[in-house]
């Protein structure tokens, strides 16, 4: 019995090390060996770094700006019907907030006020001299009709913008598209 305790207890502590070493740490900084999928858009302007662990996606997106920073996932008409993240960082908090664009894109409204839900299960952020560093987790399906399922292999449309204010609200300074491939 005292053997099957001890290789119970080694392969917990084999599992736990491994599951750590898989799963990003939120805290809005980029660590080595944090993300096994990267993109480099617009020379650097916009990058973004992705793991997909068990049903969750964490996401690590770096833009060249202090102001807001936004990925819209899946978009079908320019940067229309689209599930957007947009995050920022102040002096006081970080927000991160869940957005859905209709297809002939105007502007974005946030899943809450559309009857959907806020979709972003943990988040943090960081802000440098240069970059804003928005780093959250959410389910790849999450079951809200304002949100894109974020597939787990294979190709995803996304489209990028900065903001050169924190204001969701306010016209971006630069964007752009993309796509994944993993």
């Amino acid at each position: 019995m005292k053997k099957l305790w001890k290789l119970a207890l080694i392969t917990l502590t084999i599992f736990t090390i491994i599951y750590a070493q898989q799963t990003p740490k939120i805290d809005g900084k980029l660590s080595p060996d944090e993300y096994n999928n990267y993109v480099n858009l617009s020379n650097g302007d916009f990058r973004m770094f992705w793991r997909i662990v068990r049903d969750e996606v964490y996401i690590l997106m770096i833009g060249r700006t202090k102001g807001y920073v936004a990925l819209g996932i899946a978009p079908t008409v320019k940067a229309g019907n689209a599930d957007y993240i947009i995050g920022y960082v102040t002096d006081k908090e970080v927000k991160v907030l869940d957005y859905f664009a209709p297809e002939k894109h105007v502007a974005h409204t946030l899943d809450e006020k559309l009857g959907g839900k806020n979709n972003i299960l943990e988040f943090a952020g960081y802000e440098d001299n240069e970059y804003t560093y928005i780093e959250f987790k959410r389910k790849l399906i999450t079951g809200d009709k304002y949100d894109k399922e974020f597939p787990k292999s294979g190709k995803l449309l996304i489209v990028w913008a900065l903001g050169s204010s924190d204001d969701p609200s306010s016209m971006h300074m630069k964007r752009g598209y993309g796509e994944l491939n993993y």
